[in-house]
């Protein structure tokens, strides 16, 4: 964490007592999204907070529909993201042998959040949170988000998030670990963060494969805090006399930091995993980075037909070594791509913001 000073509260949870230090914030839901193969925006999200980092969670970025040519079937993908006012801006391309023309489908699905930057109260209110995020002046609670799980878990090719804490709300999935043989996944279909391995299997990937020691932070958004269960505690109400913060919940302790993650795409032919590591930009010791799905990879099995070799078109997910992460092979498509005509490998440039595990754990 950042210092030693700071208000010390003791969540329900039990875990580790939170300093509110100038790290405090908290997270907002701005809604989700289709993202079409034939556009490059969409609209209608809640509007970004003033003084706020948008945070992007795709769920995928890459669609492979069923085709009859059989040089290939239809593929359409994301390779850019980013967020402006009310709109999800990206870069979609469509790929088939009947012709780039990109038609009415959909390339990609995503969430998209906000965390609030730092800044300080415009009237003085009692206790006052220099250079913290304005939990007195936040008019709107559903723009609040605050932790609603954090554990140390171990990974056997599926861990399902709580039910009481899916049923909060809109989340965000915060991880650290170290493993550079299994890739995490979250799999918001089944409220689940899955490994995969068996990449030389015929159907691309299979669920499977140990990560142990997952640093877990479950962020829920949406919702007004209850008191703290004893009854004592720190409460933040706003003008309106709603509860804005609650230390029955951890904040959200944000430094600004974040994952710059850049784009690529390689139609090298090749089997093997495209890696491409990144540190994070800022103030953080222990990064933990939003689960999501960031691009597209292929399985090593190969198939030959008509003159083409094919391969299974895979979902990335995310892999972690020290405190840099790279995309990776995770969920298959169940769908074949042929080797040269499509492309191996897609990493969408976005930015990441991550929290400081140093603060919970």
């Amino acid at each position: 964490m950042a210092d030693i000073y700071g208000v010390r509260i003791v969540p329900d949870d039990g875990g580790k007592p939170i300093i509110l230090d100038a790290s405090m914030r908290y997270a907002s839901y701005l809604g989700n999204a289709s993202m079409m193969a034939n556009a490059g925006s969409v609209g209608g999200f809640k509007a970004q907070p003033a003084n706020s980092k948008a945070l992007i969670v795709p769920r995928n970025l890459v669609r492979v529909y069923q085709g009859t040519n059989p040089a290939g079937p239809p593929m359409a993908y994301v390779s850019s993201l980013s967020f402006s006012g009310s709109s999800l801006i990206y870069n979609a391309k469509y790929r088939s042998p009947d012709g780039n023309t990109p038609p009415a489908v959909e390339a990609g699905f995503a969430d998209v959040f906000s965390v609030s930057y730092a800044a300080n109260p415009a009237v003085e209110y009692g206790v006052i949170i220099t250079n913290g995020s304005n939990f007195m002046e936040v008019g709107d609670v559903s723009y609040l988000g605050f932790v609603t799980y954090r554990a140390v878990i171990n990974i056997n090719g599926s861990w399902s998030i709580p039910s009481d804490v899916v049923n909060l709300g809109n989340y965000i999935v915060f991880a650290r670990w170290s493993n550079t043989d299994n890739p995490l996944y979250l799999d918001r279909g089944t409220n689940s963060i899955k490994s995969y391995n068996a990449f030389g299997s015929t159907e691309g990937s299979k669920e499977g494969g140990t990560v142990n020691s997952v640093q877990v932070v479950v962020v829920s958004c949406g919702f007004s805090p209850s008191l703290p269960v004893s009854g004592y505690g720190m409460v933040i109400r706003n003008a309106s006399n709603q509860v804005t913060y609650s230390s029955k919940y951890p904040p959200v302790m944000w430094t600004d930091a974040y994952y710059d993650i850049g784009g690529y795409e390689s139609f090298d032919g090749s089997t093997g995993e495209v890696q491409s590591w990144v540190n994070p930009t800022g103030s953080v010791s222990q990064p933990m980075v939003p689960l999501c799905s960031l691009g597209t990879q292929r399985g090593d099995y190969s198939r030959n037909n008509n003159n083409y070799t094919f391969r299974i078109c895979l979902e990335s997910g995310l892999k972690m070594n020290g405190n840099a992460v790279t995309t990776a092979r995770a969920k298959s498509t169940g769908r074949e791509i042929a080797v040269y005509q499509y492309p191996k490998a897609i990493q969408a440039s976005c930015q990441l913001p991550c929290i400081d595990a140093s603060y919970y754990f």
